[in-house]
């Protein structure tokens, strides 16, 4: 009997961790480079093409762009999403990643 009982709670156990582990996410990136007219579309369009992205918004400012991205971290990481930047030609680096679930988790990225 002891044996079922633990059974049973190991695997419920088990079972709560298991949908706990992948979340929405928010990441914000710092972008460089973005200067023209066609530049924050390129940069919001390559992020929205990453598997496992579902939003994105770019404001750009003065040669910068600060890049919103909602998305799996089951599927993809902020750091993916920055270096998808950078390999177009948009360096960039993660400012922060929080939880969508507005949970206030926040996830500060060392530079």
């Amino acid at each position: 009997m002891k044996t079922l009982f633990r059974t049973t709670v190991t695997l419920a156990a088990l079972a709560l961790a298991g949908g706990a582990v992948a979340a929405p996410r928010v990441a914000t990136l710092d972008v460089e480079n973005v200067s023209c007219v066609a530049c924050a579309p390129i940069v919001k369009r390559t992020l929205s093409r990453v598997s496992g992205v579902s939003q994105v918004s770019v404001i750009e400012r003065d040669g910068m762009a600060i890049a919103t991205v909602s998305f799996d971290d089951e599927k993809v990481t902020a750091q993916a999403l920055a270096q998808a930047t950078t390999n177009a030609g948009y360096p960039s680096t993660v400012k922060e990643v929080k939880s969508a679930m507005n949970t206030g988790t926040t996830t500060t990225a060392s530079r």
